[in-house]
């Protein structure tokens, strides 16, 4: 497809939309030019709004009473009974020696302390005393 007929679709469906949009926005009467518009207004205030009913928090709720008895456990959604442990726990695991890989182990002086990065330092510690 012609990359030319697709910018000029785009660009009318562009100008369709907002021509009608750029045609309301600041609209002001022809008497009152200077922008400068008043709201006048005659006659008593109206009565206050109502609340909504629907909106209205819903009022606390108070509990009176003895609690429940507590919650019993659907037999029907019970798989398995309980495990119960019994006895002395069991020896700790031997690692596999095929698994194992060698140790590593350090020896003598640690190493230098890591220099900082110069391009990930903050422009005010670059400055040279």
């Amino acid at each position: 497809m012609n990359w030319k007929v697709v910018y000029a679709a785009l660009f009318v469906l562009t100008l369709l939309i907002v021509l009608p949009v750029l045609s309301t926005v600041n609209a002001a009467p022809a008497r009152n030019v200077s922008g400068n518009s008043a709201l006048v207004a005659s006659g008593s205030p109206g009565p206050p709004p109502v609340p909504n009913p629907w909106l209205q928090p819903e009022p606390e709720l108070l509990a009176s009473g003895s609690p429940g008895p507590p919650p019993v456990p659907n037999p029907w959604l019970q798989s398995e009974p309980a495990l119960v442990a019994s006895g002395s726990p069991g020896p700790p695991p031997v690692p596999n020696p095929w698994m194992q890989e060698p140790a590593l182990v350090a020896s003598g002086s640690p190493g230098p302390p890591p220099v900082p990065n110069p391009w990930l330092l903050p422009e005010s510690s670059l400055v040279a005393a």
